[in-house]
């Protein structure tokens, strides 16, 4: 019996192994920087219940070095009933490069609620170039015409980094570093041809593509997924996506504080696991049993039932594996800081992972007061 359990444990951290050469392959990809170019752009600030953070939002939008002329900001309030709208309002009387619209509560739309605020916004949209970030964010001066720079001429997507405005306290801290491997895991993939997920925060597009491959799927009210499963439907589409790792274009957004915020936040990004492509789930699940199994055989050693050590092998490889993507990584993104977590990680990686993914099962919580 432990012999097929060892044997398919090594299988699966043998193809896990596999996914991370592919990781590391990609990160070898370098940027490409080309001159902004006169493209008009449209950014996409969907808002609800913002008050706290918008003003600075949308200070930091004001503060762009790219052409005025060129340049719009729509902030989509979604039935907001703090003092969102009457923030944003005042930016557009003083400011003509910005523009609000308002959305009532719509039980029955076809979406969920952010994909329906970008959607409206969209709409009314004039740039080739669609910027989408969120009402929290605080973007550098120069992340339009830096994220623009980006775009060769068959370029449909640009996806971009983010970094935590404060990481006090473990979750602070964890949430940062998770972020760091999301940067990492998206880059890499990008680079080897692939798309599995970005961050919404800081995500361009040609706004002809988005429409070109059928927009956002209909019919899915997830609170979570809405960029994930827009880049993996522009790669279904045979569209050209980068990732752009410069630093100096991350967009700064609010971190989770406290243990309760951070589960929240896990769970919401978790749960548009369930809709990515069959491939990324059959890797998921593959990933899922190699890390299962190695702490099954692991446990069943410490009892004194089982008495191999072939399983070390693999589970040693795997966390060097990981180790070195981690590295790679961190250099091409100039991140630093995070060695140690990393090294944690990677050595706890099959408890962490067999212990975080079925929450991938469960449904979104809340947010902002929406279910869906």
């Amino acid at each position: 019996m432990w012999g097929i359990t060892e044997t398919l444990q090594l299988v699966c951290i043998a193809g896990t192994i596999g996914f991370c050469v592919a990781l590391y392959w990609g990160l070898r990809r370098k940027n490409i920087r080309r001159e902004p170019g006169d493209k008009k752009i449209s950014v996409l600030i969907a808002a609800r219940n913002e008050a706290e953070g918008l003003a600075s939002c949308l200070q930091s939008l004001a503060d762009q070095d790219y052409p005025e002329e060129l340049s719009e900001f729509i902030i989509i309030d979604d039935d907001s009933n703090d003092a969102t709208a009457a923030i944003a309002q005042e930016w557009v009387k003083k400011d003509n490069r910005f523009f609000l619209l308002h959305l009532d509560n719509d039980a029955q739309r076809l979406v969920g609620p952010k994909k329906r605020a970008l959607l409206a916004g969209l709409k009314i949209s004039s740039g080739e170039i669609i910027f989408t970030t969120d009402a929290d964010c605080l973007t550098p001066r120069n992340w339009i015409s830096g994220m623009i720079s980006c775009f060769g001429e068959k370029t449909t997507a640009v996806c971009g980094l983010i970094r935590f405005k404060q990481t006090d306290g473990f979750w602070g801290n964890l949430a940062a570093f998770e972020g760091l491997i999301n940067a990492i895991l998206n880059a890499a993939v990008i680079g080897a041809g692939g798309a599995l997920s970005c961050f919404g925060a800081n995500l361009v597009y040609r706004r002809a593509d988005f429409f070109a491959v059928g927009g956002y799927d209909r019919g899915s009210k997830s609170l979570s997924g809405d960029d994930d499963l827009l880049l993996q439907r522009f790669h279904r589409g045979g569209k050209k996506l980068c990732f752009c790792c410069d630093p100096q274009l991350a967009v700064e957004t609010r971190g989770p504080i406290g243990c309760g915020a951070y589960l929240a936040r896990k769970r919401r990004h978790l749960s548009a696991g369930r809709k990515y492509e069959i491939h990324w789930i059959a890797l998921a699940a593959m990933i899922y049993i190699g890390s299962f199994l190695t702490v099954l055989l692991a446990v069943v050693k410490l009892s004194g039932v089982y008495s191999g050590y072939l399983f070390l092998i693999g589970w040693a490889l795997l966390s060097a594996a990981l180790l070195l993507v981690f590295i790679k990584g961190s250099k091409r993104l100039e991140a630093s800081g995070y060695f140690a977590w990393a090294l944690v990680a990677a050595l706890f990686f099959p408890l962490i992972f067999s212990l975080i993914h079925p929450l991938s099962l469960l449904p979104a919580p809340s947010w902002r007061g929406r279910k869906n």
